[in-house]
């Protein structure tokens, strides 16, 4: 309670140095939370992509043909061959890339714009969906082709004005009549995988949608039982592309499949922009631009800070000789004044955490648009929030250069002649 006291005085004394001291510590812990969590919001985990860090994903194939090359998309069979086997996988889903636009509502009434995406059965173990009524789709759904899906807790809310909305009819593209199986939360379209308002079984058509034999619309996400194992996994993939390229090769000398190293773990999709190219050009630019950013985020406040610290010191030099007057020693003294500092720094990093939540949440739609939403409104998850890492080194940082900017004068200052001191004339 004396501590707060004394900060209480001081910032009454010095309101102005006091409240840049404290807003500027909020200040570069808001800026350095807003910047990390744009860059990372493709690798942050959260529901239902929760096991982002197990992740690896397939999603592009290139190949030299006789006419030159050729890239794109896998076909279903295609990545089966691919992702089939795999030791240290938990679960691998096939399914197409990214929801297709369309339509949902019911007969006579108007309807809904939905994002559908196609998956298999094992979609729903390697993503961790909140199911609130209801269930996922079966194996034998999708190798039946049976007219089920899964929505969203707001499709399921728009089209029949409640969210239990099992066994109900949906119609897709107008006039596809489909059965609700379940019903989930809502998925933020930042989920560069799983995003949907509409899952539904793999199509026939999109199980037979091919071109050039090796080319279709197919991606494969594959869960692994740990980040250990990716190498595994990485061997019989390649060892599955070698059975492969064997085959091509006999149908047609001059076909060969270019290989650019994957199943990608999720932090190199930001990268994985064309499918004839290797995911980590340019990676370690980005990476080197990035931590500058950071470095200036966090070093420009900072300095500043610092010299607000060391001229509030400067104008406390007649309270510390008074202080060493009465038998204050000099380590008590430094230790208030870095507690001090650590009270106001954590003050400071509060605020600045308190305001990049709220700045998220409320304008997420304009932080988050373009290639890193898929549409509709951005919903931030709490878990994509609170990256506590990331505030931790932030605050670290402060307190340490504020540290370096309190401790050593208020060393100085204590070890000089209580006279002096008490006449404000350091020397």
């Amino acid at each position: 309670m004396t501590q707060l006291t004394r900060i209480y005085r001081e910032m009454r004394r010095q309101p102005v140095i006091g409240l840049v001291t404290l807003f500027g510590t909020a200040l570069a812990i808001f800026l350095i939370m807003i910047v990390v969590l744009m860059q990372n919001v493709n690798t942050i985990p959260f529901s239902p992509e929760s096991n982002r860090g197990r992740f690896l994903h397939g999603r592009h194939l290139h190949m030299k043909t006789d006419n030159g090359e050729c890239s794109g998309g896998m076909s279903y069979q295609t990545a089966r061959t691919f992702f089939c086997d795999l030791e240290g996988a938990e679960a691998v889903s096939l399914h197409t890339d990214g929801g297709s636009q369309t339509t949902a509502g019911i007969p006579g009434a108007p309807q809904a714009e939905a994002s559908n995406l196609e998956t298999d059965a094992y979609f729903w173990k390697v993503f961790d969906f909140t199911f609130i009524h209801g269930n996922p789709y079966s194996a034998a759904d999708v190798e039946s082709d049976a007219k089920v899906a899964v929505i969203s807790e707001s499709l399921a809310r728009e089209v029949f004005g409640t969210p239990d909305a099992v066994g109900r009819t949906l119609m897709l593209d107008h006039f596809v009549p489909y059965t609700v199986r379940g019903v989930v939360k809502d998925v933020s379209p930042l989920a560069t995988t799983a995003y949907a308002t509409v899952w539904t079984p793999l199509s026939h058509d999109a199980r037979n949608n091919t071109w050039y034999n090796y080319f279709g619309g197919i991606t494969a996400t594959v869960l692994a039982k740990d980040r250990s194992d990716f190498d595994r996994i990485r061997k019989c993939v390649t060892r599955n592309k070698a059975k492969f390229n064997t085959a091509v090769k006999a149908e047609n000398e001059a076909w060969a499949m270019i290989d650019h190293g994957s199943p990608f773990p999720q932090e190199m999709l930001q990268y994985a922009t064309w499918s004839n190219q290797s995911p980590d050009v340019g990676a370690s630019e980005s990476r080197r631009t990035r931590l500058a950013v950071y470095a200036i985020l966090l070093l420009i406040p900072a300095i500043n800070l610092s010299s607000m610290t060391q001229s509030r010191l400067r104008r406390r030099v007649s309270e510390m000789g008074v202080r060493r007057a009465f038998g204050c020693t000099r380590l008590r003294m430094v230790r208030d004044i870095v507690t001090e500092n650590l009270i106001v720094t954590l003050a400071g990093g509060l605020i600045g955490l308190l305001s990049s939540l709220i700045a998220v949440w409320m304008f997420a739609d304009m932080l988050f648009t373009g290639s890193l939403a898929k549409g509709g409104t951005v919903a931030v998850a709490p878990e994509m929030l609170l990256q506590w890492s990331t505030f931790g080194w932030a605050l670290l940082f402060c307190f340490l250069l504020n540290l370096l900017s309190s401790g050593l004068p208020a060393w100085r200052a204590a070890r000089m002649n209580p006279t002096d001191a008490i006449g404000g004339q350091p020397k």
